[in-house]
């Protein structure tokens, strides 16, 4: 059955949540999913439709005919700077080693998102992929779907139904590891958490349950991230992270 854009968007809003499987090893959890500066309509209700009332899809698999998505993961692609920090820090606890630059590469063009594998997923608290999280940048006043008329609404309508769907997933699928990379919504990773996290270095957080290890760290080079801070935070994490079975 096809459905129209508007109830695309709204199926999307109820149901989606990202890439790979929900029973990976380690999900990297940000805000919401980017797009390139050139993003159109016609692409954006492509991407929609691929994911249209699914709860994930696989990220190479499912988005192939999307060639913006699809540069990060051909042979020797650039290493995103959104990725890299979350895959660098799964992968220290992974090896108990700083990974090279190329395992870095290889995670993201061959493992993240793949919902066979099952070793990482990427999910989004927000379900709309946005080019900034800015009113600058919204796409989505124009259709007739409740709460969409600016950013500022969107999220007052859904964010909170959102924090609390994200928290049944995760008291349900239990992953061993999840890394939040975005510090600017810390308080609503300790609501979706479930405790305060404790900051184990600047802006690097860290608290566990009897089952998942939760890490949040600052989103690509925001707050001076660095990797040497990073792998600084997950020498002081990584013996309270379990990832064996």
């Amino acid at each position: 059955m096809e459905y129209s854009f508007p109830d695309v968007i709204r199926r999307r809003i109820e149901h989606f949540w990202g890439y790979g499987s929900l029973n990976a090893t380690v999900w990297f959890v940000g805000m919401e999913e980017g797009l390139g500066p050139t993003t159109d309509t016609q692409e954006l209700e492509t991407r929609f439709r691929a994911a249209d009332g699914k709860t994930t899809i696989d990220m190479r698999r499912d988005m192939s005919h999307l060639v913006g998505h699809m540069k990060w993961f051909r042979s020797g692609a650039p290493i995103q700077p959104t990725w890299k920090h979350p895959i660098a820090l799964y992968l220290y606890l992974k090896n108990h080693r700083i990974p090279t630059s190329e395992e870095i590469r290889e995670h993201q063009g061959l493992i993240l998102g793949d919902s066979i594998l099952k070793e990482s997923s990427t999910i989004e608290l927000m379900p709309l992929p946005s080019q900034k999280a800015h009113e600058s940048t919204w796409l989505y006043a124009s259709y007739p779907v409740l709460g969409l008329r600016t950013r500022k609404e969107y999220l007052r309508t859904y964010k909170p139904a959102r924090i609390l769907g994200l928290k049944q997933l995760i008291a349900e699928h239990t992953p061993k590891l999840i890394i939040f990379f975005s510090v600017g919504y810390l308080p609503e990773w300790a609501q979706v958490i479930g405790k305060t996290p404790e900051e184990v270095t600047h802006q690097m957080y860290f608290v566990r349950n009897e089952k998942t290890a939760f890490c949040i760290i600052p989103q690509g080079a925001s707050f001076g991230m660095s990797y040497k801070r990073l792998y600084n935070f997950a020498s002081r994490v990584k013996d309270q992270v379990v990832l064996a079975a």
